[in-house]
């Protein structure tokens, strides 16, 4: 009963997050075949902050979902419907906010990211197209964990595989037929992801849950609460992309473009492997956090092992075909044997990394989901700031450039050592606070029977809305 459960949350989860870094790597396929490694190397530099884009909308998706989960499971749908419609104008705010900046200063943001000399002036206009589709980008993100939490998880999924499907055939024709290059990159993942909020909005046109669109009445008070529980979430994505970006300072200093371009493409191969981590985490946090608020945190840490095992075995499956594999798989991206061999290298070192990382993940995703967000926080801040500005600082003084790649070795070890630490001495105190701590009223079992079903692939129309929404994200 467990793994089966285990299964139907994080399954769509996964395939979820895979989706979502499938723009990412067909950026870069045609970008590398149709622009050339300035190009790749352009983007590579733009990367952090497409990610901080992720964790901003991250901050109003998992943190007002949550909230929307509480509320339908307390049948207090009107909360529910008025903290869905201030995530969406929030989200369009900060967006449209964005697009403003990208607008006016795109160059000046380029070389604040680390583009120099004849990299800032692609970065600058890949920037400049790509933030013009802002609001939907964060809505995207959004709209699709919403309308999962109330009673869609199968919708969720095509409108997620409707945007990258259009994004991989506009990708072709703009960059290729065109000619239009980064900009037409940049043009192909926005309209990726407006499809996918177009293809979300059917669900609330077709009146399938809960949730409705409409105007929204701005409470600060709600908006304190959606960012504090969002904020873990946050975290999460914003460390790493400021990994990316302390790497591609780091890089730019002492390598050059090729370094960059080599570290470009390692991103889009390793992408997927830590969409797929997290999609691991975002799925099975909801169940953590059910049972330990139930007063069972033995089923949540049954729930954290299963999470152990699935990473390692996902990072470890990716290690090894990346192994045997690494170099045809760079040559999909890169041609120049200088960059395919540094690639190679950097690629070897970062996978490494990757199985430690994919526990630290679970780790932290367990703190949060035990109401333990200060610890979870901690581990974030560890392994994205303080852990590797230490290694960048350190490491290449002692061995050359091969210290900047091994910087994330250093940083997920130590994290690692951490984490083991801090989930191992906190669990032996969580049953007695199991109840004392939760936030959300004890659902009854049919409620979790059906919250259960609502994750499943196959059960879309027929789920019950409140009951499917019992669970936080």
């Amino acid at each position: 009963m467990i793994l089966r459960r285990f299964v139907k949350y994080v399954v769509p989860s996964v395939v979820g997050s895979v989706v979502t870094s499938l723009y990412l790597v067909v950026d870069g396929v045609f970008i590398a075949r149709g622009v050339g490694e300035t190009g790749v190397a352009a983007v590579t530099l733009v990367l952090p902050l497409t990610m901080a884009f992720i964790a901003i909308s991250m901050v109003f998706s998992v943190g007002g979902a949550s909230l929307v989960s509480v509320s339908l499971g307390s049948d207090d749908s009107a909360r529910a419907v008025s903290i869905f419609r201030q995530s969406l104008c929030a989200l369009t705010a900060i967006g449209a906010a964005f697009s403003l900046v990208g607008a006016a200063f795109a160059e000046h943001v380029a070389v604040a990211l680390g583009a120099t000399g004849a990299l800032t002036s692609p970065a600058a206009e890949y920037m400049r197209h790509y933030m013009a589709f802002t609001v939907p980008v964060l809505l995207a993100m959004a709209l699709c964990t919403f309308i999962r939490h109330d009673g869609s998880p199968r919708l969720s999924m095509r409108s997620m595989l409707w945007g990258a499907v259009t994004n991989i055939l506009l990708d072709y024709v703009f960059v290729f037929p065109l000619g239009l290059g980064l900009r037409g990159a940049a043009i192909a993942t926005g309209l990726g992801q407006l499809v996918t909020v177009l293809a979300c909005l059917k669900h609330f046109a077709q009146r399938r849950g809960a949730l409705s669109i409409g105007r929204a009445r701005i409470r600060a008070k709600d908006i304190r609460e959606i960012v504090f529980l969002g904020v873990p979430s946050f975290l999460a994505e914003v460390s790493y992309s400021v990994l990316m970006h302390m790497h591609n300072i780091a890089i730019v200093s002492r390598v050059g473009e090729i370094g960059v371009t080599s570290y470009g493409v390692v991103n889009y191969i390793n992408n997927l492997a830590y969409m797929a981590l997290l999609g691991i985490c975002q799925g099975i946090q909801p169940l953590m956090s059910y049972y330990y608020g139930c007063g069972k945190p033995e089923e949540s840490r049954k729930y954290c092992k299963l999470g152990i095992r699935a990473s390692t075995v996902v990072s470890a499956s990716f290690f090894v075909i990346c192994l045997f594999l690494g170099k045809p798989i760079i040559r999909v991206f890169a041609s120049s044997p200088g960059v395919v061999g540094l690639a190679h290298t950097i690629l070897n070192y970062t996978n490494a990394a990757y199985i430690m990382l994919g526990v630290n993940l679970v780790f932290q995703t367990y703190l949060q989901a035990i109401y333990m967000p200060r610890w979870a926080n901690l581990i974030c801040l560890l392994r994205g700031f303080v852990f590797v500005k230490l290694g960048l600082m350190a490491l290449p003084k002692l061995l050359g450039d091969t210290g900047i790649w091994a910087t994330m070795i250093f940083s997920e070890g130590m994290t690692l050592i951490v984490a083991t630490y801090v989930s191992r001495s906190r669990q032996h105190n969580s049953a007695s606070r199991a109840v004392a701590i939760s936030p959300r009223p004890r659902l009854k079992a049919s409620c979790l029977a059906s919250a259960f079903a609502a994750a499943s692939p196959g059960s879309d129309a027929e789920t019950p809305r409140i009951p499917a929404s019992s669970m936080p994200r």
